[in-house]
């Protein structure tokens, strides 16, 4: 019998530990790929058309505002053209000593907000114009006399009075009439003033209708001359001819007009805001005044402003809409390069020469030949 050797060390496990399976790693597995995913890509995109949208929408505003602004200018100036008119007619007024027509004036230019610098002194000498034509009464001496009993006193027959604060009403309405025969519309409406300040109810149908016909010639006459800065005071010869009776083919005037001023005040500021303006004119009268050759500069305009902003895809759609409205063969390249860079996605420059509103040779409308 051998016995064990007790002088090697012995392990304290019954069994020997079970060893680890070797880890199998496939040669043809490739490693992982670095780098963002593509919801990283995908986040970062839609921030991006988010600032360009935000962008967008700004410069649009401050396009707004700006013509908003300007606007306001415009009306601040007609405003003024209008009290600078007054005001060159005060003193012919006075020194003519019409002070029914003095007084109209003052009244209208004291309820202007804000107030008119000057009218006081004009106030203060139409107050002395009046007081120095009221007669100066000289007391006459009369004889005294002695009642007599046997004799009564007659009842007062009544004594005419003239009308109109002592104007000539019926001559001032014949003056009216002729001056609207030979259309001297401005005599007759401020003959026809003359008499509805001194008495509103006198002939008030034959005066109304001479003033409705005097407003509404005078209006057409501004509307079909060609300064633009007649256009509004036109507007408000109409405005003022509706309290009178039906003005006709004047509302329409007055209409086109409106639409007319309105884009103006946007060109420039705010190409989408001039575009449906002049648009809806072009739509129902596309011969007034210059409104063709300002919508196609405002749609080439609105092309150049996207293109220096390098997306050629709307302004191509810019300039296919000028093209339906004039031909250019220097719009029709700008055309052909924006749709060429949409399609490619890849900006390209833009030609060299830009279109400047109202410069170069007239350009004659699509299926015409100019001459």
């Amino acid at each position: 019998m051998v016995l064990p050797d007790d002088t090697q060390p012995r392990s304290p496990f019954k069994t020997p530990p079970r060893a680890q399976p070797p880890v199998y790693v496939d040669p043809l597995d490739e490693p992982p790929a670095g780098g963002p995913g593509c919801l990283v890509w995908g986040f970062i995109g839609v921030v991006g058309v988010g600032f360009a949208g935000l962008i967008i929408v700004l410069a649009a505003l401050a396009g707004w505002t700006s013509g908003q602004r300007i606007a306001q200018m415009n009306a601040t100036a007609t405003q003024s053209a209008a009290i600078n008119e007054q005001i060159s007619r005060l003193s012919g007024d006075i020194t003519g000593g019409n002070l029914i027509l003095l007084q109209a004036r003052l009244q209208y230019l004291a309820t202007l907000t804000p107030g008119v610098p000057g009218l006081d002194g004009f106030v203060q000498t139409a107050t002395a114009v009046f007081l120095t034509s009221q007669p100066t009464l000289t007391p006459t001496p009369s004889p005294t006399l002695t009642p007599s009993p046997t004799v009564t006193a007659a009842p007062l027959n009544p004594v005419a009075t003239a009308s109109g604060g002592g104007f000539d009403l019926a001559g001032l309405l014949q003056e009216a009439r002729q001056s609207v025969s030979l259309n001297e519309w401005e005599t007759a409406i401020e003959t026809l003033d003359v008499i509805l300040a001194a008495d509103s109810s006198y002939e008030a149908a034959a005066v109304r209708s001479l003033m409705l016909q005097s407003l509404t010639g005078r209006a057409l006459q501004l509307y079909r001359a060609g300064n633009v800065g007649d256009l509004a005071e036109a507007n408000v010869l109409a405005d003022r001819a509706e309290q009178f009776g039906d003005i006709g083919e004047l509302s329409y005037e007055r209409y086109i007009a409106t639409l007319y001023l309105d884009a103006l005040n946007t060109i420039g500021a705010n190409y989408p805001a001039a575009i449906t303006a002049l648009r809806e004119i072009y739509s129902q009268a596309p011969n007034y005044r210059d409104v063709t050759q300002l919508l196609f500069n405002q749609y080439v305009a609105y092309g150049d402003a996207w293109v220096a902003q390098t997306e050629f895809c709307p302004a191509a759609a810019q300039y296919q809409a000028a093209l339906g409205i004039l031909s250019s063969a220097e719009v029709n390249g700008k055309l052909t390069n924006a749709q060429t860079a949409c399609a490619q996605a890849t900006p390209l420059p833009g030609p060299d020469t830009t279109l400047t509103p109202g410069a170069g040779p007239t350009i004659a409308p699509v299926g015409q030949v100019s001459g």
